[in-house]
């Protein structure tokens, strides 16, 4: 049996990390789908682009990698194919947890950007959202600082911390932090393909 993933682009290279301990896991074929981060700037074109990659996998039951406020209603776009989704709300919830989420919540108001996520900032925010550098200040001004989520999976240049700084004239520093809630929700999902 095929274990099929359609992801978010944003969890790219933290799940092809992990891929090689799911087969192990599981003793099954993984096969994983990424759809280009943004798409949730979108709700109509983040459904099209999920439809289709369910598709893809005939339709059959599959492990949506996406926060389930990443659409407002993903419940129903998951229950044509019978497809599961993560509690979390968010990619950010997805890689903390709830705990470390709440821990670092208490400590500010911070806007978390994935690792990924300032890989892909500018398909996200200048071309999703269509902002300027005007737009990004004021949407990001509100936030003490713009946390990154390092998981040691994709390297983060110095250069593209600046450049995100540059655009959002907030504060960007780096929170170094594991896999292990990652990994336990997307274990999760799989194993609930398998029941």
């Amino acid at each position: 049996m095929v274990l099929p993933i359609l992801s978010c682009g944003i969890f790219q290279g933290e799940l092809e990390h992990i891929l090689p301990r799911l087969k192990e896991k599981f003793g099954e074929e993984i096969s994983a789908k990424f759809l280009p981060a943004g798409l949730d700037v979108s709700e109509p074109k983040l459904e099209a682009a999920i439809n289709e990659g369910l598709a893809s996998f005939n339709n059959r039951k599959t492990a949506l990698l996406y926060g389930s406020m990443c659409h407002t209603n993903m419940a129903e776009v998951a229950r044509a194919t019978g497809s599961i989704y993560p509690k979390p709300a968010n990619c950010a919830a997805i890689l903390l947890g709830p705990e470390k989420k709440q821990e670092m919540d208490a400590q500010g108001n911070f806007y978390y950007l994935t690792s990924g996520g300032l890989r892909l900032w500018r398909e996200i925010y200048k071309q999703g959202h269509a902002w300027d550098d005007a737009d990004a200040r004021a949407n990001f001004g509100s936030f003490e600082k713009i946390v990154v989520l390092d998981t040691g999976v994709i390297e983060i240049a110095d250069e593209e911390l600046f450049e995100f700084f540059e655009f959002t004239q907030v504060p960007v520093e780096i929170e170094k932090i594991s896999l292990d809630h990652f990994e336990a929700v997307v274990f999760d999902m799989c194993q609930k393909l398998l029941n």
